[in-house]
């Protein structure tokens, strides 16, 4: 009987906790034995003592639960890769722990594991928690990072996904970068891959911990990890600077003027020229900030406890 490693992320879920734990035992089928590796990542509240009530409440043989606690507030990355670096199933599933995604779906993504597959990434159909504009940006996000990016992304995909041992291990052993996207990394090794359609399930209780800030941070940071378009920038910044300086010069001569007319014009355009030599810095300073990050080589996260 093949083992399954199930991840779950929990961040001040102490009320979400019980109702998932229902929500697991009750969806998937008997025909594994199951390790539910709960990452406390630092939370504030007593999720770390619901989680203990669950291991010592658990009567299930094929169950096996155990607490990875941060000292913390590390990430979600950060906590979903320290549930790779501890998981010891064959096959591992990454789930959040609000219950917003639904366990049927991931009882789908192990038969497709079982089917030969390596890697099954989930993409959403509907995520009954999100606002328009959520959605908006959300969709935006994936076509304007596979416009950018070499690697082509699951569209409206999560940190919802399974994997099988082989690629466990090669994560673990060769991906260690500390500004992560870990949906992005799985999907970026290539190997054999399934996509599972889901709608997301509301929240079993609370609300999300991304607000706005968080997301555009998150969504600036991992398309500068996916592409060096952004660089690239500064020449075809160049090159229109260039051409409009050859127009400015042919103007003046044929008009016989020492400088073209139009006071107005030329302070918009160098003001225009300024804000995209600051916006290319600024690009810059974010490139420098991750490498800043990397050559650190701080842990991604340290544990204060296993249980």
């Amino acid at each position: 009987m093949k083992n399954v490693t199930i991840v779950l992320s929990c961040y001040n879920e102490e009320k979400c906790l019980s109702k998932m734990y229902d929500n697991i035992i009750s969806g998937f089928s008997n025909d594994y034995n199951y390790e539910l590796l709960f990452v406390n990542d630092g939370s504030t509240d007593n999720t770390k003592q619901k989680i203990l009530e669950i291991k010592n409440n658990n009567k299930l043989s094929n169950y096996n639960i155990k607490l990875i606690d941060l000292s913390k507030n590390f990430g979600h990355e950060a906590a979903m890769l320290a549930g790779l670096d501890y998981a010891e199933g064959d096959y591992v599933v990454f789930m959040d722990s609000d219950g917003q995604h639904p366990v049927s779906a991931a009882r789908t993504a192990i038969e497709k594991l079982e089917e030969g597959n390596n890697i099954v990434a989930m993409a959403r159909t509907e995520n009954k928690d999100q606002s328009f504009v959520g959605n908006f940006f959300s969709i935006t996000f994936y076509k304007l990072i596979n416009k950018l990016s070499a690697t082509n992304f699951v569209e409206n995909g999560s940190d919802f996904f399974a994997i099988d041992r082989n690629i466990v291990n090669y994560l673990k052993n060769n991906y260690r970068e500390k500004i992560r996207f870990m949906r992005g990394i799985v999907q970026n090794i290539g190997f054999k891959r399934a996509v599972v359609y889901y709608a997301a399930d509301t929240r079993i209780s609370g609300h999300t911990h991304y607000n706005f800030k968080k997301l555009t941070s998150f969504a600036l940071t991992t398309m500068l990890s996916y592409t060096n378009t952004p660089l690239h920038l500064g020449v075809g910044v160049g090159i229109f600077s260039g051409f409009i300086g050859v127009v400015l010069l042919i103007y003046t001569f044929l008009t016989r003027k020492t400088a073209p007319s139009g006071y107005a014009t030329i302070i918009i355009f160098l003001c225009f020229m300024f804000a995209i030599l600051f916006m290319l810095v600024g690009i810059i300073g974010e490139y420098l900030a991750i490498i800043f990050a990397e050559i650190k080589n701080r842990p991604n996260y340290i544990i204060k406890e296993i249980v």
